[in-house]
């Protein structure tokens, strides 16, 4: 019986140290490839972590990476700009990023572009934290309360090489292989809508359901408020146009948004149902993400609007 305990002890030990060896070169080959890369979401956040220095920086989700344009802002405000806006991401990334981004570097204004549900509560914004993996014991003061939201033990989970890589490999071997040009981060899309492809789809104001609003959320937004002012940097909110005209009045989590903004005396461009980019399909590539050519006409607007609304009122 002792030898088979002993036998079982010494079987749980070799593969323990099989795993870890395992992990650590998992880890090693993972950790190159992932920082390695020069294009693609992965690269821009790194450099938008370790690099930016720009006077002015573009924060949010794809509205914000794929409708502001730095050239524009550059050539309006004589000042510096990058797109550091991410794909998919949420206030919590936002929040996330931009205490990282300022314990390196302080620009004079963020623009973040908000969207109208950032405040209602999807589990896939939780999910996306998985981007920040790689991050997290450099910047481990700020991401294991946010990580820890999900998670109990993000500790003990990211110790793991594994853990900490596996859900970025795909797209660092994808831009790898097809790398994605971008402009100071901007990512323009060529597209022209068809009217026809709005046959059967829902407006955000037809929906019967009633989302609820998610407190993270919302502590995450007062959260990134909090910290732009504390490190003395201005603030400039943006919402971007959408191509249909729809009804927020019942929108609680843009009612909330601008309402926590205000309090803040932080301004609001609010662009979603600006009737110059209304049913404009030469402007737009699908319902809710403009084309270069709208995004180069939406960039001077609010470049115009932070002009007269940011710099020249210091």
């Amino acid at each position: 019986m002792q030898n088979k305990t002993v036998y079982t002890a010494l079987k749980a030990f070799k593969f323990l140290v099989i795993f870890v060896i395992a992990d650590f070169l998992f880890g090693t080959v993972a950790k190159q490839l992932y920082f390695g890369q020069e294009t693609g979401k992965q690269a821009r956040i790194t450099y938008s972590l370790k690099q930016v220095d720009t006077d002015i920086l573009i924060l949010g989700s794809s509205h914000a990476n794929k409708h502001f344009v730095p050239n524009v802002f550059e050539q309006n405000l004589n000042k510096t700009c990058y797109n550091a806006g991410v794909q998919g991401q949420g206030v919590l990334f936002q929040d996330a990023l931009v205490k990282m981004i300022l314990q390196e570097r302080k620009p004079e204004l963020i623009i973040l572009n908000i969207d109208d549900i950032w405040l209602y509560e999807n589990n896939s914004n939780y999910d996306r934290l998985s981007d920040l993996h790689p991050y997290y014991w450099d910047y481990r003061d700020v991401l294991k309360p946010i990580l820890g939201l999900k998670s109990k033990i993000p500790d003990f989970k990211l110790i793991f090489k594994s853990y900490q890589y596996n859900s970025t490999l795909v797209h660092a071997i994808k831009y790898l292989v097809s790398p994605q040009k971008d402009f100071e981060g901007y990512i323009p899309l060529k597209g022209v809508i068809k009217p026809q492809i709005q046959k059967g789809l829902e407006k955000r104001n037809e929906s019967t359901e009633t989302p609820t609003l998610d407190p993270n959320f919302i502590s995450a937004y007062k959260s990134f408020i909090a910290t732009c002012k504390i490190n003395n940097v201005n603030l400039l909110f943006v919402v971007s146009p959408w191509y249909e005209q729809n009804d927020l009045s019942n929108n609680k989590s843009m009612h909330l948004l601008k309402k926590i903004a205000k309090s803040e005396n932080v301004p609001i461009l609010n662009l979603y149902n600006d009737k110059r980019f209304l049913n404009q399909d030469k402007l737009f590539n699908d319902t809710s993400h403009l084309n270069d050519t709208g995004a180069h006409l939406f960039s001077e607007i609010v470049a115009k609007y932070a002009k007269s609304n940011t710099f020249d009122t210091k």
